[in-house]
């Protein structure tokens, strides 16, 4: 079983990640660190000189690799869930944890990321909101736990592993 981590920009899915593959000793996959080390160049310059679609692709094919693998602890990037394939191969292959935190915990993260290209048409806790109302549909159809990022990521940790764990044992019980 993996475990995938979703969660708007900026929730810290890379950081807890880290954090709990150091915990629980699963090998660690960032998606967008994974996707700029294989294309050679960064999310922005592949936005800019291809566009999102093609960025999407990407992620695309990456899901479709990491689902045939097992413990593996995949921070997904942001817009992960913009595919119905990538959250089908997410859930049949381990549990999809969903981040969540304020608009404002989020700025206050991100405010002086000047890497993140879908902030640019779409400043400030404003343009947070906005892009979060956009995804809360497909955020809200592929977590299967949710868990608060608003606190200390070892606090997060240890709910995720509780969750985790809680989660492992009903689906072995189902299979």
């Amino acid at each position: 079983m993996n475990i995938y981590l979703i969660g708007f920009m900026g929730v810290g899915k890379s950081t807890v990640a880290k954090e709990l593959s150091k915990k629980i000793d699963y090998k660690l996959i960032d998606t967008d660190i994974e996707i700029e080390t294989r294309e050679g160049r960064s999310i922005s310059d592949m936005f800019e000189s291809e566009g999102e679609e093609y960025f999407r692709g990407l992620e695309r094919e990456l899901i479709r690799e990491l689902s045939s693998e097992d413990n593996l602890i995949v921070s997904c990037g942001g817009g992960i869930i913009k595919s119905d394939e990538n959250i089908k191969l997410m859930k049949k292959s381990g549990n999809v944890i969903l981040l969540e935190a304020s608009p404002e915990i989020i700025y206050s993260r991100v405010k002086d990321d000047e890497s993140r290209p879908l902030l640019a048409d779409n400043p400030g806790i404003d343009g947070i909101k906005k892009l979060m109302k956009e995804r809360e549909e497909a955020y809200n159809k592929a977590y299967t736990h949710k868990v608060d990022a608003s606190k200390p990521p070892v606090q997060i940790v240890n709910d995720i592993i509780t969750v985790t764990l809680t989660l492992r044992d009903e689906f072995v019980n189902i299979n």
